[in-house]
C-alpha cells in the first residue's frame, strides 16, 4: 500500500510538472509572437485561398489615351462576367476574389474626372454577385502607371484624379459589408527617383488613401484596407513601407520569384527558366516567407499576396504545380491569404475546364 501511494504521488507530482510546463511554452511562445493573435490576422486567415478575375475589368483599350466604354470588360479575350462564373469560383473552394479595375479610361475630364456611370454599375453588379457567394471581395485601381507615376514630378496635379477617383469609389461602396477590402494601387513603381524616395512616395500616397477612405463614412470608417510598398515587390514592401497609424490595415505583395521561372520567357534578356524547385530555388522561397513574417506577421500585422503565378507556355508543368504548392503551403502556415493570378489562360472560362490538369486542387488546398 505505501508503494502504491508513493507512486501515485509521483504520477500526480509529474502530471502538475507536465502541466506547468505546457503552460510555461504556451505563455513563452505567445510572448514572443504576440501579433499572432492580432485581430487583423484572424481576418486574413478567414480569407482563406483566393483567385483573380485578371484581363477583364483591367483591360484597357487598344489607344491608351482614350476613354472607354463597357467593351473593355472583353478587350482582351474572357467572356462578359456572369454570375454563373462567380458561383462556381466559389463552388470551386476559393474564399476571396480580386477584382482588377481600370478607372482611367472611363473618367471624364478634370477637375470632377466622373467615372462612367454605366461602368460604375457594372462593376457594382459583379462586386454584388461575389458578396452574395460569400465570397471576400478585393477591388482596386489597376494599370494606371502611366498617369498614377506622374506624382513624382506633378504630385498634386496627379493626386487631384487619384483622390476623385477614390471618392467615387469610396461613396459608391461605403455600405457594403467588411467583406470588400479596397485595396490603394497595383505595382506603382517610381523609378525616375532614388529608392528612398519612391518608397517615401507610395507611403504618402497609401497615406492619403486611408484617411479619404475613412472620412468617407459608413462601414469604410472600419473598412479593411490593403497597401502595397513599391510595386508590391516583396523586398521592397518589407524595407520600405511604412504603414499608416490605421488598426485596419493589411500590407499587399505580389509572388512572381524567381522571376526568370514565373514571367520570363525564352529570349529575355535578362534571364529564362524552364523548370524550377531545386533545393536552392526552395530554400529562397523559404527566405522570402521568413521576411515576411519577421517584418509584419510576427508583429501583428496581416498579409495578403495579391498576385502569385506563372507563365503556362514554355513551362514544365509538373514544376508549376510544385511551385503553386509550395506558395500556397507557405502562406497557410503563416496566415496569409494567396490569390491566384489568372488573366484566362488558367480557367477557361466559356467551357469552366482548367487548362492544366492538378493546378486546382493544389490552388484551393484539396
Amino acid at each position: 500500500m505505501k508503494h502504491l501511494t508513493l507512486s501515485r504521488a509521483l504520477s500526480r507530482f509529474l502530471a502538475v510538472s507536465s502541466l506547468c510546463i505546457v503552460s510555461w511554452c504556451a505563455v513563452s511562445c505567445a510572448s514572443q509572437n504576440p501579433g499572432r493573435d492580432s485581430e487583423g490576422m484572424a481576418f486574413v486567415a478567414g480569407m482563406g485561398l483566393g483567385w483573380n478575375l485578371g484581363n477583364t475589368f483591367d483591360s484597357l483599350p487598344n489607344d491608351r489615351s482614350a476613354r472607354a466604354g463597357l467593351e473593355t470588360e472583353t478587350a482582351w479575350g474572357n467572356p462578359k462576367t456572369t454570375r454563373k462564373l462567380i458561383r462556381y469560383i466559389k463552388e470551386q473552394g476559393f474564399d476571396t476574389i480580386r477584382i482588377p479595375i481600370s478607372w482611367h479610361a472611363h473618367t471624364g475630364d478634370a477637375p470632377d474626372y466622373t467615372v462612367d456611370p454605366a461602368w460604375m454599375d457594372r462593376v457594382d453588379e459583379v462586386v454584388t454577385w461575389a458578396l452574395a457567394e460569400k465570397l471576400y471581395v478585393i477591388i482596386n485601381m489597376h494599370h494606371e502607371s502611366a498617369w498614377l507615376e506622374k506624382a513624382s514630378t506633378d504630385y498634386e496635379g496627379t493626386m487631384a484624379e487619384y483622390r476623385a477617383l477614390w471618392t467615387q469609389i469610396a461613396r459608391r461602396f461605403r455600405d457594403r459589408t467588411d467583406h470588400l477590402i479596397f485595396e490603394s494601387m497595383n505595382e506603382i513603381d517610381f523609378k525616375d527617383v532614388p529608392l528612398e524616395e519612391n518608397g517615401a512616395l507610395v507611403n504618402r500616397i497609401n497615406g492619403e488613401f486611408v484617411k479619404l477612405v475613412r472620412k468617407s463614412g459608413g462601414a469604410n470608417t472600419k473598412r479593411w484596407l490593403l497597401l502595397p510598398g513599391p510595386y508590391a515587390d516583396l523586398d521592397k514592401t518589407c524595407d520600405l513601407l511604412k504603414l499608416p497609424d490605421d488598426p485596419r490595415c493589411i500590407v499587399s505583395v505580389h509572388y512572381y520569384m524567381p522571376s526568370t521561372f514565373a514571367i520570363a520567357t525564352p529570349g529575355t534578356s535578362w534571364g529564362y527558366s524552364y523548370t524550377w524547385g531545386t533545393d536552392e530555388e526552395r530554400a529562397k522561397m523559404d527566405e522570402y516567407f521568413d521576411k515576411l513574417r519577421t517584418t509584419f506577421l510576427d508583429k501583428g500585422v496581416p498579409v495578403i499576396i495579391g498576385e502569385y503565378g506563372c507563365l503556362m507556355r514554355n513551362k514544365d508543368r509538373a514544376a508549376r504545380v510544385d511551385y503553386f504548392r509550395s506558395i500556397v503551403r507557405h502562406s497557410r502556415d503563416n496566415g496569409i491569404c494567396p490569390v491566384f493570378w489568372d488573366n484566362g489562360e488558367e480557367l477557361d472560362r466559356r467551357a469552366y475546364v482548367w487548362r492544366q490538369e492538378g493546378v486546382l486542387p493544389v490552388l484551393t488546398g484539396k
